[in-house]
């Protein structure tokens, strides 16, 4: 494939990588990957895979402190330091 300004949606894939049709989709919907409609096609330039790719360029990798926590793990850990949960075990503890 050569270098050249316009991309075809299939070509624009292949060059993000062969990622699936609905995922660049997906980033033109949601605005992240800008694209250029001439007539009936729609064409996304070099320029805006570029930037694409330099936008979602990360430089540190995550660590086990920024992963996400399920919400449910979360509910159960905002439940368990709920003071009217303390309170009730205190509670129970006195019978």
């Amino acid at each position: 494939m050569k270098d050249r300004d316009l991309y075809s949606i299939d070509e624009a894939r292949e060059r993000l990588g062969g990622i699936s049709r609905n995922s660049i989709y997906q980033l033109l919907h949601k605005g992240q990957l800008a694209s250029v409609r001439i007539g009936t096609r729609r064409l996304v330039s070099a320029v805006a895979i570029a930037q694409l790719i330099a936008n979602s360029t990360t430089t540190t990798s995550p660590t086990v402190a920024a992963a996400r926590i399920p919400m449910r793990s979360k509910r159960k850990l905002d439940l368990a330091a709920s003071p009217l949960l303390i309170h009730n075990r205190r509670s129970d503890d006195r019978r």
